[in-house]
């Protein structure tokens, strides 16, 4: 007979907002491998700016759908409130997720029917630490009760904090657009995925107009499809469009930083 462990041992993945040079990062990755030495863990180091739930939830949308279900995503991100930190676990699409009460989780799952638990220590409303304080405690309570929330002891949480993206707009064909997420390479992301694309482009050429004497009227399937130096479009992971510079930085050669508008325009 197959001895069946006493507690569910799911992928762990840990996104935090700290480069791996710094301390915070070694520290970061003691602490998974002591508190869960049976699980598999790991760490992806993004230098987020604080508080930018917009970027994070991009780069959410970039990787996650990669990941099996069961899996743990904890978002270990700094926040810019002035007040005390609250924390929640939600699940989605079978996979789970725990971060600050930010903004953040509505933003990238767009799904107003998630239940959210609240993880928040009641003992302590001043965080130093996330990781040791809520995440790490949270998951191993999580983890006691086979991975179900309902009866892991949590309180449900019914106000979240909620924000809102840039949306596209509209107008004869033509829609404005704005760069909202720049990686570590200086790829450009844009507020549209290849679904809205499909629907409103309906297979016709288009125009992707970045300032007033440079465009790209055609799709990539790979930074290769130009030569160095040259840019292009395309739709990679997530299926969000970026612009791109083959071995180089869209936000420093074209000037294509957070906040920049560009205009697609479909032909008639």
């Amino acid at each position: 007979m197959t001895h069946q462990p006493d507690t569910y041992t799911p992928l762990i993945h840990l996104i935090c907002d700290f480069r791996v040079e710094s301390p915070d990062y070694t520290v970061a990755m003691a602490k998974m491998a002591t508190e869960f030495p049976q699980s598999r863990t790991l760490i992806t180091p993004q230098p987020f700016k604080k508080g930018h739930i917009l970027g994070q939830s991009v780069f959410l949308k970039l990787v996650l759908n990669e990941f099996p279900e069961g899996t743990v995503h904890i978002c270990r991100f700094g926040t810019m409130s002035r007040l005390p930190n609250r924390f929640v676990v939600a699940k989605h699409q079978g996979k789970f997720f725990m971060g600050p009460d930010s903004g953040l989780f509505p933003l990238y799952f767009d799904d107003d029917s998630i239940q959210y638990f609240n993880i928040t220590p009641t003992e302590n409303i001043h965080i130093f630490d996330p990781l040791k304080e809520v995440y790490i405690p949270a998951l191993k309570q999580l983890m006691e009760a086979k991975m179900d929330l309902s009866t892991a002891g949590f309180a449900a949480k019914e106000m979240m904090i909620r924000s809102s993206p840039p949306q596209p707009t509209l107008s004869n064909g033509m829609m404005r657009l704005t760069v909202i997420y720049n990686d570590y390479y200086g790829n450009a992301y844009l507020n549209i995925n290849k679904q809205t694309f499909d629907e409103v482009g309906q297979g016709r050429p288009f125009r992707l107009l970045l300032n007033s004497t440079m465009e790209i009227n055609r799709l990539s399937r790979s930074y290769n499809d130009v030569p160095e130096g040259m840019e292009l479009c395309m739709f990679g992971h997530g299926d969000i469009m970026q612009i791109a510079v083959n071995a180089g930085s869209a936000a420093q050669y074209l000037s294509l930083n957070e906040d920049k508008p560009v205009v697609l325009q479909f032909k008639e």
